[in-house]
């Protein structure tokens, strides 16, 4: 395993050298900027194919989703009564040589999530009847494969955004992009399991990406469809992800119609044609409320008061840790961090420390797009300053309503859990674009004019070495930073935690 450690350190470096070559010949630029972006994609995709195999059934409550996918299939229901939903047990009966899971009617199945992701994962097949109505085989390793491929769209979409968007003049930009949106170790992990963070990842980027051409000022219908297409499929898979669209959203919206002094980015022909795929997720919304008297159902509100009170998401008060409100904050930060930097699930592949040199480029990725404000970067990112700014605010409000979720839980009942950062990949393109944008900032402050991609360096020799010296150190620190994000995932597993 550290062999294939080294060689992939080793890949990434060759990267880095051809990035520096191409940047100083045209001949042959768009195509090496395209295979740094199919590079990344395949390494991420075989992280998880890899992760699926060497770690089977220890993504994050994938026997809960599998069983969700099965409660569909056979009841057929379109939105599933929560209450019903049992689980599969995560281990092959002991007697069978084939995979076959007892399926637990004494358990209630916790996910409420909306049916969406677990309605396009019937089409993937994998369950098998038996003699006995409780066991049934399931062919996980089809379903992982299904789920994958929804992955690797929003992925594509990913990539799509910092291709298109980022300057093509300068190869080692998108080899910042790429490596940032596609190294979080989370993402690999989970990416070939069966979860509806799988979906997350298109359905955010879709509305990344039409609130981008909305902000460059292509108000069409399709930028409109985009939008409402991403925040509606977000609305029908995962709370999380619909809450960092929408609010990004609404602050895209609302500064430009301050900024033009106008409503026609609301009142428009686009808007009201795209107004239908709303309203899909109010009927879906409007019924569960009509049903459970909120539009969000919890494992508390489905199940008895008993047997929620033997959960792991309640504590007996006896055996309730005690913190004031500090100490939840360091200890809330330290689980959070650590698992944006690493692996958190049934085991913890995490970095040692919040401040390890191979966590810190992840934790100040969430500083980064404020940086955006700042004239110089700002400059640089022209239309792309407001929606870098409003999904970097949207991921800060959707932080806050999280870690309130996660205080009030550890108040009346004593969980400590709720910290899972993974719900925040959907938007790693805006993390991927503002840190793109700030050394592109960066770099223009030396001289580079981004409408032209020439690099001026005037002055005496003097001035002259010390600028170029600031162009290296740029390029040095960018390629630093996208190798510790590089090396913080897979690599970094095969070296501390494979054997």
């Amino acid at each position: 395993m550290k062999l294939v450690a080294y060689i992939l350190i080793a890949v990434f470096f060759i990267l880095a050298i051809a990035a520096f070559y191409f940047a100083i010949n045209v001949k042959g630029r768009k195509a090496f900027i395209a295979f740094i972006y199919l590079f990344c994609l395949v390494f991420t995709a075989s992280a998880g194919v890899f992760y699926a195999n060497y770690v089977p059934d220890t993504s994050p409550d994938e026997s809960a989703h599998i069983a969700y996918v099965y409660y569909l299939e056979s009841t057929g229901e379109i939105i599933p009564h929560f209450e019903d939903m049992h689980i599969f047990s995560n281990v092959v009966m002991k007697w069978s040589e084939i995979p076959n899971y007892a399926y637990m009617e004494d358990l209630v199945n916790y996910l409420c999530h909306p049916p969406l992701y677990y309605h396009i994962m019937r089409l993937a097949g994998g369950f098998s009847p038996t003699e006995s109505d409780v066991v049934i085989t399931i062919q996980k390793m089809q379903l992982r494969y299904f789920s994958l491929g929804i992955s690797i769209i929003g992925l594509l979409l990913f990539f799509y955004i910092g291709y298109s968007r980022l300057s093509k003049d300068m190869p080692w930009l998108h080899l910042v992009y790429a490596m940032t949106v596609s190294s979080i170790p989370m993402l690999s992990y989970e990416l070939c399991a069966v979860t509806n963070d799988a979906l997350t990842l298109t359905t955010a980027a879709l509305c990344i990406l039409g609130l981008i051409r909305f902000s460059e000022g292509k108000r069409n219908i399709l930028t409109y469809i985009l939008v409402a297409l991403g925040i509606t499929a977000s609305l029908l898979t995962k709370l999380t992800a619909a809450i960092l669209c929408i609010v990004m959203a609404l602050i895209v919206l609302i500064a430009t119609m301050i900024k033009e002094k106008s409503l026609a980015p609301l009142i428009c022909k686009a808007f009201f044609i795209s107004l239908p795929i709303y309203a899909i997720a109010i009927a879906y919304y409007g019924i569960i409320y009509s049903r459970y008297g909120t539009l969000h159902p919890s494992l508390e509100l489905i199940s008895s008061k008993e047997y929620f009170e033997n959960t792991i998401y309640y504590v007996a008060e006896s055996e309730r840790r005690t913190y004031d409100f500090a100490q939840y904050i360091s200890y809330y930060m330290e689980r959070f961090f650590l698992s944006w930097s690493g692996i958190e699930s049934v085991y913890r592949f995490t970095k040692t420390y919040v401040y390890s040199l191979t966590a810190i480029p992840y934790e100040i990725l969430w500083v980064i797009p404020a940086l955006v404000f700042t004239p110089a970067v700002k400059k640089c990112a022209g239309k792309l300053s407001l929606p870098v700014i409003a999904g970097w605010i949207s991921l800060i409000v959707t932080f806050l309503y999280q870690f309130k979720s996660a205080y009030g839980s550890f108040q009346s009942r004593g969980y400590l859990g709720g910290f899972a950062s993974r719900y925040y990949m959907p938007f790693m393109p805006i993390f991927g674009l503002a840190v793109a944008l700030l050394f592109l900032g960066m770099h223009a402050d030396n001289g580079f004019e981004p409408s032209t991609g020439v690099t001026t360096i005037s002055g005496d020799f003097p001035t002259y070495r010390r600028r170029l010296l600031y162009n290296t150190l740029i390029y040095t620190l960018a390629l630093a930073f996208a190798f510790l994000m590089y090396y913080g995932s897979l690599p970094f597993f095969l070296l501390h935690y494979a054997a």
